[in-house]
């Protein structure tokens, strides 16, 4: 997958609460092709703030069986850099530098599939979930959706219009379920009558047994605080759900404990193949494959830096490595000699990756 940015324009900006921003861009019709992409996947976006270049994956929460535009939502972050950035300068008519979507979580929607999709997101974790709630809707007839959506208040509630506005029209397929753990006493909602409390392994049995699937062809989508995403995993896999049909998002951290028993090889030898070229480097003891191939400035894909999105992902063809974190790769991957760059530190004296 190619590593090159494009410039998309800003055609529109909103706010669907007050700390979050929804960002449309445009893309020209010459590219466009390049930029189809799976409902749940997202785009990496280039900044240059304070003089220095930042990335930041953003999930789509547009849907492309509908929108030729592409729209990402950004809920602002205390200290976020970019979030920050975005929700204060970021205006309509700007351009900025934007990766062709990506990511490994997404849902493949067929149109003749009659299946049930379960989703459980929380805060700012609706963004990829609702992209893939409306496609069920829009291209599988025969689907149906139940939602869980869990946030502080009233107020915190992202697209809650839209929401009720689907709701409204898909009310045979879509089920939505809000959960609230601190409701507002006062809020520009009417008074909440809903259920309260976070999306725990209580909850979910809760929802599970009280909103049974209407097709025993079911998968379940998961995005949230890694906390959630953990108890909503390990709930689903108790109820002999089957782990391929699980499928989660974490957009920062680990939900795994990370990895501090490593032993890097100081100056190992790294071969790497990046876009068709072959590079010869040496790795200090402590720096991660990718921080060697930023410093080398070859050019390697990256977004997150924290074993989450799985940009960096490369094969390794000989020698070792070990990993800190691997949120975004499975065992079975790992066991093929997948590895996460950002992660990734030289356990053999010689380490020959390649970047597909």
């Amino acid at each position: 997958m190619s590593n090159q940015f494009y410039i998309l324009r800003v055609i529109a900006i909103d706010h669907p609460i007050k700390d979050a921003t929804t960002v449309t861009l445009e893309v020209p019709e010459k590219i466009r092709d390049l930029f189809n992409y799976y409902p749940g996947q997202h785009l990496i976006i280039k900044f240059k703030i304070n003089e220095k270049e930042v990335r930041r994956s953003y999930s789509l929460n547009s849907s492309p069986f509908n929108e030729e535009a592409l729209q990402v939502t950004v809920k602002r972050v205390q200290g976020g850099l970019v979030s920050n950035y975005i929700g204060d300068h970021l205006k309509e008519g700007d351009e900025v530098d934007v990766m062709t979507p990506r990511g490994r979580f997404y849902a493949d929607i067929k149109k003749y599939a009659y299946k049930t999709y379960f989703l459980f997101a929380a805060g700012s974790g609706i963004t990829p979930i609702i992209s893939i709630l409306k496609s069920v809707l829009l291209a599988s007839p025969n689907s149906a959706v139940n939602l869980f959506y869990g946030n502080r208040n009233q107020d915190t509630i992202i697209f809650k219009k839209e929401l009720d506005d689907l709701f409204e029209e898909y009310s045979d397929r879509l089920l939505v379920v809000n959960t609230l753990s601190d409701p507002n006493v006062w809020s520009a909602w009417k008074q909440w009558n809903g259920r309260k409390g976070r999306i725990d392994s209580e909850a979910v049995n809760w929802f599970i047994t009280n909103h049974p699937p209407i097709a025993q062809s079911t998968e379940y989508y998961i995005c949230g605080p890694g906390a959630m995403n953990i108890s909503v995993r390990n709930t689903l896999l108790g109820l002999q759900i089957p782990k391929k049909l699980i499928h989660i998002e974490q957009f920062v951290g680990s939900i795994e404990e990370s990895n501090d028993s490593i032993n890097p090889i100081d100056n190992a030898l790294l071969s790497v193949t990046l876009n068709g070229a072959a590079h010869q480097l040496s790795i200090p003891k402590g720096k991660t494959v990718l921080q060697v191939l930023k410093e080398a400035k070859v050019n390697p894909p990256y977004s997150c830096e924290s074993g989450v999105c799985g940009t960096c992902i490369a094969q390794v063809i000989e020698g070792k490595a070990g990993m800190k974190s691997c949120m975004a790769l499975e065992e079975q991957e790992i066991n093929q000699g997948l590895v996460l760059t950002c992660q990734a530190f030289p356990t053999t004296k010689t380490l020959n990756v390649k970047f597909n």
